[in-house]
C-alpha cells in the first residue's frame, strides 16, 4: 500500500476514532447490580433514574473494549441502505425528520460524516493513481518523477500509452506549476496538434507555483547564505511533491473543523429564527457535508465514463439545489428567499474553502 493511500486513510479514521471512542462510554447489555453505586438507588435499566450514572461497569477485558470500539465504529447495520438514498435524493427531508425526533431509522449525523469522509479520502488516492500521487513518494521533484516514469517504462512495467499518458500529464503539470497563479486557475486553451505555444505577450517570468522564480531564487541564495527558514522554504518549493502529500493530509482536519464554522454560518443567515438552535444548524452542516463527500465519491468513478469536466459541472449544481433543498425542507423558506441565501451562503463559505485550503498549504509546510 502507497504512502499516500496510508496517509489518506489514516487521516480520515481520525474522525472515525472519536466516533468509537464515544461509544465505549455507551456500553451493551445489563450490568449485574442492582443498586447504583453511586447513590444507592434500586436500579430499573441501565442507567440509575436518580443521579444518570450508568450501571454498566467500566472494569472490562481490554478485547470487550476492542471489541465495542470496533463495533460502534462500524455499526452502520440496515440504516446505511434508508439513510443513503435519503439524504441524497431527498434534501432536507431526513434532516427535517431528524430534528423532529424520528432518528432511530437513521444514521447519527456524526457517524454518517464519518463515513462519507472515509469513503471520500480512502477512494481519493485510489481513484487518482492506485495510490500513487503526481510526483511519486512525494518526496521528489519533477526531474526525478519523470526519471522514475523513464525507469519503470524501460523495466517493462508501463505500455507505450501508459508511457505517453504519464510523461504528457507530468509534463501539463510542471508547465502549470511554472506558469504562475493566474495559469493555475485559468489555464490557457490546448495547442493543436502540430503548433508549438506562443509565449504570452509581456510575460517573461517564470513561476514556481505561486511565486515568481526570481523571488524563489533569492530565497535559496539567501538559504545559502546560512538563514535556515529561507532555506528550508527553498527546499519545500523545489519538492512540490512533498508539499502536496503533507497538504492532504491536512486537508481532511480542515474540513472537519469547518462543520461547525458552516453551522455558524447557517445561525448567521437565520439569526432572528429563535427556534433554530447551534444544535440544528450542526446537524444541517453535518448532513450537508455528509452528502457532498458521497456525491464526489460517486462523482470520482463516473469521472472514468463521462469526464472530469462534466462530473465537477454535476457536482456544483447538485451541491446548490442540495442547499436551496435544505433552505425550503428544514427552515421553511420560500423559494426567492432560499436562493438568496443560497447566494450568501455560496458567497462566504467559498472565502472560508479558500482560506482553509491556504491553510492547510501552510500547515503541510511547516509539517515537513
Amino acid at each position: 500500500m502507497s504512502d499516500s493511500f496510508e496517509s489518506a486513510a489514516d487521516t480520515a479514521i481520525e474522525h472515525a476514532a472519536a466516533d468509537a471512542a464515544a461509544g465505549l462510554a455507551r456500553g451493551r447489555g445489563t450490568g449485574a447490580d442492582t443498586h447504583c453505586r453511586n447513590c444507592g438507588a434500586a436500579l430499573e435499566g441501565d442507567f440509575c433514574h436518580v443521579c444518570g450514572q450508568s450501571a454498566q461497569s467500566v472494569r472490562r477485558p481490554f478485547w470487550a473494549l476492542l471489541a465495542e470500539s470496533l463495533e460502534t465504529l462500524f455499526a452502520v447495520d440496515g440504516r446505511l441502505a434508508r439513510t443513503v438514498p435519503d439524504l441524497l435524493l431527498r434534501p432536507g427531508r431526513m434532516t427535517r425528520a431528524y430534528l423532529d425526533g424520528q432518528r432511530m431509522r437513521f444514521i447519527p449525523p456524526f457517524r454518517l460524516y464519518v463515513v462519507a469522509s472515509l469513503l471520500f479520502f480512502v477512494l481519493l488516492p485510489l481513484v487518482t493513481g492506485q495510490g500513487l500521487s503526481v510526483v511519486p513518494g512525494g518526496a521528489q521533484n519533477f526531474d526525478e518523477a519523470r526519471e522514475q516514469i523513464e525507469t519503470a517504462y524501460a523495466d517493462g512495467d508501463m505500455t507505450d500509452a501508459e508511457y505517453q499518458e504519464a510523461i504528457a500529464g507530468l509534463t501539463e503539470v510542471e508547465r502549470l506549476w511554472r506558469s504562475g497563479p493566474t495559469n493555475l486557475l485559468t489555464p490557457d486553451a490546448p495547442t493543436p496538434p502540430g503548433e508549438t505555444d506562443a509565449p504570452a505577450a509581456g510575460d517573461e517570468s517564470e513561476w514556481a507555483g505561486f511565486m515568481p522564480e526570481e523571488a524563489l531564487d533569492a530565497v535559496r541564495a539567501a538559504g545559502a547564505e546560512g538563514d535556515p527558514e529561507a532555506a528550508r522554504f527553498a527546499e519545500v518549493m523545489d519538492n512540490p511533491g512533498q508539499l502536496a502529500e503533507q497538504t492532504q493530509e491536512w486537508i481532511p482536519r480542515m474540513m472537519f473543523v469547518l462543520l461547525p464554522v458552516y453551522a455558524c454560518l447557517l445561525g448567521l443567515v437565520y439569526l432572528w429564527r429563535r427556534q433554530f438552535l447551534f444544535y440544528d444548524h450542526l446537524i444541517v452542516s453535518l448532513h450537508f457535508h455528509s452528502a457532498l463527500f458521497f456525491s464526489m465519491a460517486i462523482g470520482m468513478l463516473a469521472a472514468y465514463v463521462v469526464g472530469v469536466g462534466w462530473v465537477t459541472l454535476a457536482i456544483i449544481v447538485y451541491s446548490n439545489w442540495y442547499l436551496y433543498r435544505l433552505n425550503r425542507t428544514v427552515y421553511g423558506r420560500g423559494r426567492f428567499s432560499s436562493v438568496l441565501r443560497v447566494l450568501t451562503l455560496d458567497s462566504i463559505y467559498f472565502c472560508i474553502l479558500m482560506s482553509a485550503l491556504l491553510t492547510a498549504v501552510i500547515l503541510g509546510a511547516l509539517s515537513l
